[in-house]
Formats: C-alpha cells, structure tokens, sequence
C-alpha cells in the first residue's frame, strides 16, 4: 500500500516529515487574489473559524468540502455543503481533480497546486505531554510530533503494544486542540457485541429496531465539536466498516431507523494493538477505511525501547501514589535502577511498571518483586511426564490442563496476582484466567482483601501432573481409567460431564458398559 507521508528518524535528531503542501489561489469570490499555502494532507475548506481554509464568503459552508492527498492524486470531497462543490464546472460529490482544475464552491472558486516539502520537526523540550511521561528521545520525538498534529484537525491512527498509552494520547491530543473545550469520547470498539455497535457509535431511533423503547445518540453526536477516541478499532466489525467510512468522510451520522443525516463534527483519533496495514493485507481490514484512519499514522514505542525513562515514570508514579505534585521520593535510586534490568523486558509497558510500583509502595518493598524469585532453584521440570497407559485424548486433557495453571499462575505472579493485567500478558481475556483460578485453588489478590493491585497472596504450589495422593499415582489394576480421571482434580470441565459406564475402547476410544462393553 502506498502513503503519502514518510517519516525519518534518526537516533540523535529530530523528526523530518516529507510530505505536500497544497498552493491555494482564490481565482474568484470575495476574496479573489489570495494566495496562501497549506500543509496536506488533508485540507478542510469552508466558512468556519475551525477550517484549515477559511474563505469568508457567506454562500460557502462552514464545513463546505474536504481536500485529500491521495499519493500523487488529489480528492475533492464535498462535505454536504448548501451550494454545492464543481470540479471543472461539473457537481461532484466525490472526485478527483487534474492539476490545474478550478474548484467551485458557492461564489468562490479554487486554483490548486500540490508541491513536495520536507517540514523538520526537532527533539521536543519537553519531558511531558498531558499524561505522557518521557525524556528519552524516543518520547520526544513523539512529544515532538504530538504537538504539530494537535494543531491540526487531521484523523490519527495510534498504534502500539497494550499498556504503553494510546488513550493518554488521544487525550492529550484533543487537549492541546483547538477543540478542548469540546467533549472527549472514548469508546472501546471491543467492549460490546457487534449487533449493538452500530446503535453505540451512530444511536437510534425508537422503534428502530427489537428492544428500542425510546431514541438514543451514539458516541459521534454525544462527541460534537470534541474528539472521539475510538479504542481497539481493528475490531470493528468489516460490515460496519462501510458506514464508519462514510461518516469520516461526510462528518455526518444516521440513526438506525432515521433517513435524514445529522451532523458530527467530530475529530477522530482511532488506536489498536496491532498492525492495520497487515489486518488490510488478509482481508480483515477495508483499505479505504485505513487509509482514512493514518492520515497521521503515531507509533507508541514499547518500555523496552525507552528504559531510560523509568527513573522519571517512577517518580511520577510515586507523587501519583502519595497525591501530591511536591511529594518527595519514595523508592532508593538504586532500586530504581535494577527496576530498568527486568529479566522479561516489561511485558505489560508502562501499565505494568505503575502496577508494580503501587505493589512495592503499599507492601513498604525495597527491592523489585521479581528479586526474590531471581534467587530461587529453577524447577527441574516445567511439566512431568503424564502416565502413558492413559488414553492419548486424556493424557493430552491432562497435560493441557497442568500447563494452563502453570502458565496463568506465573502471569499472576509477575503482575502482583493482578488478574487484568496477567490476563493481557497471557494473550487472553479476563474470564479465561478466572476459570483457570477457580478449577485449580489459585487466588487474586483482591480475593485476600486487597485492591486488584495490590498484595500478592502466598504462592500456591506448583502444578502437579498427577492425581491426588487419595487416588494414587496412577490407576488402580483394573479400575476404569475414565472414571479415575473423571473425578480427578485436573480434569477438564468436559471430562467432568462425562457420563458414568464409560469404559476404553481400543485404548483411545469409548463406549457405555450398558451397550455391550467389556
């Protein structure tokens, strides 16, 4: 896929963003004559104070057309405006124009002109940016960029691993904008199911559909001269893609069951943890639809990229945990420093380092937690070996089973038996690891009383491969193998529902004693 922006980082510079601008001369209207330039690659022209273009002429809309650079093409959008957008003399809805075409809208008229341009953007002074916190020169070059977008009213795509910030961002984006005053809407596009997406983002009418008793605004009306933060958008659904599309590009929204569009003026800036560009690649993702999403494409570096920043995060943290701006440090600078020398390199980003360092504060900690478990024998065995006269169906139960707990029981460990957060590190959802905790006796820490945060409890044994000493290490002569790990306690919840009689058939399979097993 082609972009029309190309970054360029070096390890001590700034940023250098090679990209166009766009030569705008007034050929007719009230202010015919004017010449101005404007940094692609999208330019919103119109009436409003708001617009990237301002013409002041009372036949243009406020929001009157969208101007996109699209690789060596340029698109002319009309925004819904009241007279309309001519390219050449022909109306357009959506086209795209030659390099010397003339754009008409209301009594003004457009000569165009894209240029290539090279804007450097230097290290940014700053070690912070709203909930930001960095020195590296990773971060400022983020902060760097971050304050040369805010300015604009270009749609973001931030991309970046779970915990290292993207909604900070999105926040701190809308609050350096000239939308700030204007609300800030964050909506998680995995957080509800897909058939009531759409009434989330886009609201409805009452009657709209099964269950609407009365009419509601979706997030794009509630978010109305804001910004809407739209969190996990690679699970947007690809049959609601389409309509997501078409209210960036028209800024306006229509209720389930409404025919008539309503205006959403509304800045957008989308976030996910995985790579869109490959999500367009195997057909899980429209490409228009990306497109339109990294008109300004931020990448968040992961902890691992920036570990000199953890001295500064932790101080920040500390102030956070002691509720005060003046509070004085907490934790020695050595700790500190073993802090940046994390045998796994901080799986779970900055999330994880505040996390861990509430623990340490709370508990009165004045070494990382994981430096104990540093000093102790590794086990010799990360699973057993399972009992090969088992049916391989059941051994294989078995043996999944086992490495589940060891594996959850290990991400709760790290994570200070924070069940969120060893459930981001395992790759799974919440429910997964409490149904892993509950089968196997492995508590969180708020089941002993603390904050999901907070203390880890006493750490359960490890997993044990076998059945209780009640049963034996194996199966009494002659008893049913299905029904000995029917009842053991490593059982697989299938396994448990397994009806009684049930005897091995050919040693892998099954069937009742009733229906003529021996």
């Amino acid at each position: 896929m082609k972009d029309w922006n190309t970054w360029t980082m070096e390890a001590d510079r700034g940023l250098e963003l090679r990209t166009h601008k766009i030569r705008v001369e007034v050929s007719r209207g009230p202010m015919a004559g004017v010449v101005t330039e404007v940094l692609g690659p999208e330019v919103r022209v119109g009436s409003g104070k708001d617009c990237d273009l301002v013409l002041e002429d009372p036949t243009v809309s406020r929001h009157h057309l969208l101007l996109r650079i699209e690789g060596d093409l340029l698109r002319v959008l009309d925004t819904t405006s009241r007279n309309g957008t001519t390219v050449d003399g022909v109306r357009i809805r959506d086209a795209y124009a030659r390099p010397d075409s003339t754009i008409g809208l209301g009594a003004s008229a457009l000569r165009l002109k894209m240029m290539r341009d090279v804007v450097a953007l230097p290290l940014s002074s700053r070690t912070r940016f709203g909930g930001l916190v960095g020195a590296s020169v990773p971060m400022r070059r983020l902060f760097a960029l971050l304050e040369k977008i805010a300015r604009t009213h270009a749609t973001v795509l931030v991309e970046g691993e779970t915990g290292t910030g993207k909604e900070l961002v999105a926040a701190a984006i809308h609050a350096e904008s000239a939308r700030a005053s204007g609300p800030f809407m964050v909506f998680d596009c995995s957080s509800v199911s897909a058939g009531v997406l759409e009434s989330e983002l886009f609201g409805h009418k009452r009657g709209g559909f099964t269950g609407a008793t009365e009419s509601r605004m979706g997030r794009f009306e509630a978010a109305h001269g804001g910004t809407l933060f739209l969190d996990e958008i690679g699970e947007l659904p690809l049959e609601l893609q389409p309509k997501l599309l078409r209210a960036l590009e028209t800024r306006t929204i229509t209720r389930i069951g409404e025919n008539e569009p309503r205006r959403a003026d509304v800045r957008i800036v989308a976030a996910t943890n995985r790579s869109l560009a490959a999500e367009v690649e195997r057909g899980r993702f429209r490409e228009d639809l990306y497109y339109r999403l990294a008109v300004v494409p931020v990448r968040l570096p992961p902890l691992r990229e920036r570990l000199d920043d953890i001295p500064l995060l932790v101080r920040h943290f500390e102030k956070e945990w002691q509720g005060r701006k003046d509070a004085p440090p907490l934790l020695p600078n050595e700790v500190l420093e073993r802090m940046k020398a994390h045998p796994r390199p901080w799986p779970g980003n900055v999330r994880e380092l505040r996390n861990k360092v509430e623990m340490m504060l709370s508990l009165g900690l004045d070494e990382p937690p994981w430096a104990a478990e540093e000093t102790e024998e590794p086990p010799s065995a990360v699973l057993p070996v399972v009992n090969l006269e088992l049916p391989l169906h059941v051994g294989l139960a078995h043996l999944e089973n086992a490495y589940k707990r060891a594996y959850v029981e290990r991400a709760l460990r790290e994570t200070g038996y924070n069940v969120s957060q060893a459930a981001k590190i395992a790759g799974v959802g919440r429910a997964f690891v409490q149904r892993v905790m509950r089968r196997h006796g492995l508590r969180s820490s708020d089941e002993g009383g603390g904050s999901e945060g907070g203390a880890a409890p006493a750490a359960a044994p490890p997993p044990v491969l076998g059945p209780s000493p009640a049963q034996g290490e194996s199966p009494a002569p002659g008893q049913n193998l299905y029904e000995w790990y029917r009842k053991h306690p490593l059982a697989s919840s299938e396994a448990r529902q397994w009806p009684e009689g049930l005897v091995p058939r050919n040693g892998t399979g099954s069937k009742r004693r009733d229906e003529g097993g021996r």
